[in-house]
């Protein structure tokens, strides 16, 4: 299919091509949300489940609601326009939109820990299902979209077996900052990214150029491909999406319109990148992570390992973490040692 819509489509200021060969829709998967080998064998195809409709409209809605009643309360939204569109005053700066605040939102968790969420990933997993305590605040003012990345690098946890699921808070139209995932990445990345997948948003060279940076927080991250003092990363592969493409083949996929409701999840080698915002509203859209129950052992010792290598007082920011995540568990220490 060619896309003929004439709205602006690009990422990082770079249109992107939207040839039939560089540019395609996501593949809905709501005629087989009901068959668990199916879903499993439509991952294990595209890499990802799009499944329009999957949520409650109107429980998304009060949760994209209460956000916006924030940005409003700091200023930031129009207020010559209805609240639910959500569109920001050409001066705005600072939304008022904390990455803490979702955790303590009972509106937000209830769709994103919800009985469809739930039923969907166990229908999936085959089995009880362990959300990520943390929810991903993300939200995108007019501005470029994220450079292409992979989720395994940010929150691994010491296992690939995670799925990142995306939730638009609103409908997203194509220029309204959508996620879009490179077709078949998720077999390619493997061994095209081997090297960039070994990294991990809380390793680094302790002996390398920039470790005392890294420790001091004025440099995130050791650049993953040749570490240079000073030359740090955000975890991304690349910030060209359109040479990517390009360089590996297939085409970047989306769709005409993200709808509240929809559920896109993907696997930690999924690659995947933000388009950029070219309209006047705010795209709202928290994400969560799952996994199998069976796994959250891996996850604790990954973070006592973690803990063991870190200086104390990073130790201990990890070591409440644990002790929360154990308390919720309703494990003892001594079961995973």
């Amino acid at each position: 299919m060619t896309t003929t819509t004439p709205i602006t489509l690009a990422a990082h200021g770079r249109p992107i091509d939207r040839s039939e060969h560089a540019l395609g829709w996501l593949r809905a998967s709501g005629d087989v949300a009901a068959d668990p080998e199916a879903l499993r064998a439509r991952l294990a195809e595209d890499g990802y489940l799009y499944v329009p409709g999957a949520l409650d409209r109107e429980e998304v809605r009060a949760g994209r609601l209460e956000l916006l009643r924030r940005v409003e309360a700091h200023g930031a939204l129009d207020p010559a326009y209805p609240l639910e569109e959500g569109i920001l005053r050409p001066d705005a700066g600072e939304l008022g939109l904390t990455q803490e605040y979702p955790m303590s939102s009972d509106v937000l968790r209830a769709v994103l820990y919800g009985d469809r969420m739930t039923t969907l990933f166990a229908r999936l997993l085959g089995g009880e299902v362990r959300s990520y305590d943390f929810i991903w605040l993300r939200h995108q003012a007019p501005s470029h979209g994220v450079a292409p990345h992979c989720d395994l690098v940010f929150m691994g946890r010491g296992t690939p077996d995670v799925l990142t699921c995306w939730t638009p808070f609103g409908d997203i139209p194509l220029g309204g900052g959508g996620l879009m995932l490179l077709e078949d990445s998720h077999r390619k990345s493997a061994t095209r990214l081997a090297d960039y997948l070994r990294q991990d948003v809380d390793t680094y060279c302790v002996n390398g150029p920039n470790a005392d940076a890294v420790r001091e927080g004025t440099l995130r991250w050791e650049h993953w491909e040749e570490p240079a003092p000073g030359r740090g990363r955000d975890g991304e592969i690349t910030e060209n999406a359109v040479a990517l493409r390009e360089d590996w083949g297939g085409r970047w996929l989306t769709t005409p319109e993200y709808r509240m409701g929809d559920v896109l999840l993907f696997t930690m080698g999924t690659v995947h990148a933000g388009t950029d915002n070219t309209t006047d509203r705010l795209r709202l859209t928290p994400s969560g992570r799952r996994l199998f129950r069976e796994l959250e052992p891996l996850v604790l010792d990954y973070e006592r390992k973690l803990l063991n290598r870190l200086g104390e007082s990073e130790g201990r920011r990890v070591d409440r973490a644990v002790a929360a995540l154990e308390e919720a568990l309703g494990l003892r220490p001594e079961k995973l040692q």
